[in-house]
Order: C-alpha cells, then structure tokens, then sequence
C-alpha cells in the first residue's frame, strides 16, 4: 500500500544542514496501522509528511496504492493527496466556522456539489459520533471533541490512507483512549491504512501493527505488535518500552546542569 524506498531530507540550519530522515525503508500493508515512534528531531514527522509530499524527498522513492508521487506534476499530486487524509497535533480547525462547515471546507476546495457535500459531511461527523454537534463551533468542544473533528475532516474525501501526527499530544490520557478508539474503529470498519507518529509506546502498543522505531533520522529496529512478548535489540526501543521513570545520578546530575546552562 504504502513503500518508501531509500528516502532522505535534508534542511538547512543554524549550524549548517541537518539530515531530518536518513535513507529511509518503510513498507505499510493495506489496512494495517503503522506506528512510527521516537523522540523530538527524530525525524518522525518529517517522515510521514513525505508520503503525501508535504516534505518532498532529496532522494528516494514515495509509492502510495501503486503510484510513484514524486513523479507526479502539482495537480496531479494535488488530485492523489485528496485520498490521502491527515489529522495534525493541533487540530487546525478555523474558530470561525462551525465543526460541519470544518468538514466541508476541503470537499468545497475540491469543487463536489453543495448536495455530496452535505452527505460527506454527516457520514464523517456519524464515524466518530459528533453528528448532533455539526452546528457547534470550535470554541463550544472540548479538545476530544475538536480532534474527532479534524478525523471527521480526514475522512470526508474518502481516502485510502490516514496520516496521524501526534494525535493525541494534545489531550488528556482519558480522551488519548477515546481518539485511539475511533482510529482503530475506522481502520477495521472502513479498511483505511493508518500511519501514526507519537513519542509514546503505549500509544502505538493500543493501535498499531507494527512500530518502526526512529533515532537520528533512521529506523533503527521494528518491532511487530502481535501479542507476543516484545524483545527490542536497540537501547532506544527498551527505553521507548519502559513505562517507570527512574532518576540516577547522572539523570539529576543533567538536570541540574540544564538548569545552570537555561
């Protein structure tokens, strides 16, 4: 459904160019959820931005349910990402628009007529079971409620493949569960390949199939989520498992320099 071959991104910063994703491999079954997880500058979200383009490649090759993306010119690429649905950290609801007019803003950029629209719409919002607030601005919802809006908005062009940056970092531990229920009911029920990006194992262990692992912008261990026992063979994959926090000496010891250094 999904294959990255040899991907890589580079960027230019404040200390010369820095390599986000580093000659990348990652291949996604249809209809399966694929974690992919790490710390901050993993390189995680830009990974998972270069399967719709958003981040384009240096070099590599993006093939999306048989079709090479890089190859394609803006409008075409434009018509292929419309199948390719994304919910951010953040939301990105504008508060001047109701949840259902939310919905419908993509499927108005898409030119459908007024009465596919309003039938797109209240599918999507009936999926994740926020169809009596259609009416109801961004301000009126909690933050579950306004994440459930941005899958409903994902969902309204019908696409093929859901792309998840961090969808929970922005709510409590309680709705993280709810999110993680409609995700998951959505990829069983409509058979829609998910890629997710956290920085939280319990997370991905909740959802996915398979969890790539990154670290300095490569993936550096998979670890298949299939109710057997996990034995990871990287030290980032046994930290990222360990849910205790433990303070050493050194941990305080860095600590405190960090403060100094603040």
């Amino acid at each position: 459904m999904i294959t990255l071959t040899g991907v890589t991104k580079r960027f230019t910063g404040p200390d010369g160019p820095l390599t986000a994703v580093d000659n990348v491999d990652l291949h996604v079954p249809r209809g399966s959820v694929q974690g992919v997880i790490g710390f901050s500058g993993a390189g995680k979200s830009t990974l998972i931005r270069m399967i719709n383009l958003l981040e384009r490649p240096d070099t590599g090759s993006v093939l999306v349910d048989g079709e090479e993306l890089t190859t394609l010119d803006e409008e075409s690429l434009r018509r292929r990402r419309t199948k390719i649905g994304m919910v951010f950290q953040q939301f990105n609801l504008l508060e001047n628009l109701t949840a259902g007019q939310n919905v419908e803003l993509a499927l108005r950029v898409a030119g459908l007529p007024k009465a596919v629209r309003a039938a797109r719409v209240a599918e999507a919002l009936a999926v994740v079971d926020l169809a009596d607030r259609a009416g109801s601005y961004p301000s009126k919802l909690s933050g579950g409620q306004k994440q459930r809006v941005a899958i409903a908005r994902a969902l309204a062009n019908e696409p093929s493949v859901l792309l998840c940056d961090e969808p929970t970092s922005a709510v409590d531990p309680r709705t993280t569960i709810t999110v993680l229920r409609y995700l998951k009911e959505i990829n069983e029920r409509l058979g829609i390949t998910i890629v997710l990006v956290t920085h939280e194992m319990n997370v991905v262990k909740a959802i996915a199939d398979d969890v790539a692992v990154m670290e300095d912008g490569k993936v550096v261990e998979h670890l298949r989520l299939d109710g057997s026992p996990l034995q990871p063979r990287t030290e980032i994959s046994r930290f990222l498992l360990d849910d205790e926090l433990r303070l050493g000496p050194t941990d305080v010891a860095a600590a405190k320099e960090a403060r100094r250094a603040g």
